[in-house]
């Protein structure tokens, strides 16, 4: 409530002008001038509800971004044509929902929930995402638009409320989780903070190997021994589980030998150092390493299980064939990756480098020293810039050491984010908190392994 009655009383402070004045600048042909009245406080509802049917696609975004617009310009706003205007009205819809419910008795606040459940469903991806976005970890957020957030077919629409949401209940996963169409749904589960053991139980039980990764590297995750020992006689075929075992907080007592039969040298070691095992489990584990060295497992040379080193070398293999057999158009990228670690090991890699390279329109060079600054491979710069999130490529350009005000030309350049829509930097730091900026990485390009800074 607090929220909703900020927006009608909260005013900056603006040189005031009078009704005429306000009346000319909004019958202006200059969409400038419009612009201007449009981002006032105290522009009089009807003139703002006027505005919102302007031609000019800048002035309904301003609009829509006010928060002194009367609802029913908002509630007009939810069908306008441009998706970046019902984008920037999301975002202020959504910080204002707090507490709304779909019965509200006053008139206003059903007229605001209604148009923040359109937006909810807007066929546009990025609206519904800013909205997620917004609401992910809103405690009295509208259930009801969360539970529609939470079932959406687009992983960047669903993924942060089902991470993050307080409002969703153990029974509201268990039963997205049953009903999980594999959009990366139990992913996101299992990376919450403090899952229980039933629904650990449920992602355990689950086909999703990456799920199951992400559930065993969640330290707060309540894993019960039974599922645990499960779970270790199926990891000898998911290497990916192997380190998040081993470094789970609490194993079950025959959880250490078992695992020493099959992860590699580097993971027995950190399992020998262990704090928590007990005498027995510890000889237990040298024994069944004696026995593993003895029988010619492991080589020596690289320390790795042979079996896990011919599987490595075959992948290698595979990557060759690939290269070899590329098209054009992959052979100019992968000379264009080349050249920016050549100029990036001569220390030549700069801001200025990237701003020449934006400003010839060699967008191939700039994706690749993204790439080689950020530390990350050259699909993971595609999958941040092809969302077209001013949110992900920000978080991009500050992984790769770049200036918070050359954020700005890679999110229009790159990202291809409107310029109405960029994060603009406050004064010369970035817009976002580095929290958020690790998070956005992590969650468009599944980053969990990279070292972000």
């Amino acid at each position: 409530m607090k929220g909703f009655l900020q927006r009608v009383f909260t005013k900056r402070r603006e040189t005031p002008i009078t009704y005429d004045e306000a009346k000319d600048m909004a019958a202006s042909p200059d969409a400038n001038v419009r612009g201007v009245l449009a981002q006032r406080h105290d522009t009089k509802p009807e003139i703002l509800y006027y505005l919102a049917s302007d031609a000019d696609s800048q002035v309904r975004r301003h609009i829509a971004a006010n928060q002194a617009t009367p609802v029913q310009a908002d509630v007009l706003l939810t069908d306008d044509k441009d998706d970046s205007v019902r984008g920037s009205l999301a975002e202020k819809i959504a910080n204002l929902s707090a507490g709304l419910t779909p019965n509200e008795s006053d008139k206003l606040r059903r007229m605001t929930y209604e148009a923040l459940d359109k937006l909810a469903r807007d066929q546009a991806v990025h609206v519904r995402q800013v909205i997620s976005e917004t609401l992910k970890d809103i405690a009295n957020a509208p259930q009801p638009i969360i539970q529609q957030l939470a079932r959406d077919t687009e992983s960047v629409v669903c993924g942060p409320v089902l991470q993050y949401s307080p409002v969703l209940t153990e029974t509201d996963l268990l039963e997205i989780i049953e009903g999980s169409t594999g959009r990366g749904s139990l992913s996101f589960i299992s990376r919450r903070r403090n899952v229980g053991e039933k629904l650990a139980d449920a992602i355990a039980a689950s086909s999703d190997k990456d799920a199951i990764s992400h559930l065993l590297g969640n330290k707060s995750a309540q894993i019960r021994e039974e599922t645990l020992d499960q779970l270790i006689d199926r990891a000898p075929d998911y290497p990916e589980w192997h380190k998040p075992l081993v470094e789970r907080p609490q194993l079950p007592p025959t959880a250490a030998g078992k695992l020493a039969r099959f992860v590699a040298e580097s993971l027995i070691s950190v399992l020998e150092r262990r704090k928590d095992l007990k005498k027995e489990q510890l000889e237990a584990v040298r024994e069944v390493v004696n026995r593993r060295i003895s029988s010619g497992e492991f080589d020596k040379r690289d320390e790795v299980p042979v079996e896990t080193r011919k599987a490595k070398q075959k992948e290698a293999e595979k990557k060759v064939a690939a290269k070899a057999d590329g098209a054009a158009g992959e052979e100019e990228e992968e000379s264009s990756y080349e050249k920016a670690l050549a100029l990036h090991s001569k220390g030549k890699l700069t801001d200025k480098e990237v701003a020449k390279a934006l400003a010839a329109n060699d967008v191939k060079l700039a994706r690749a020293a993204l790439a080689v600054l950020a530390g990350i491979p050259p699909e993971a710069v595609s999958k941040v810039l092809n969302t077209h999130s001013a949110k992900g490529v920000v978080s991009l350009a500050w992984k790769a050491g770049l200036s918070a005000e050359l954020a700005v030309k890679i999110q229009v350049k790159l990202g291809h984010v409107p310029p109405g829509q960029t994060l603009n930097p406050r004064g010369e730091a970035y817009p976002l908190s580095e929290e958020d900026m690790k998070w956005q990485l992590e969650f468009f390009t599944g980053m969990a392994t990279v070292g972000l800074r």
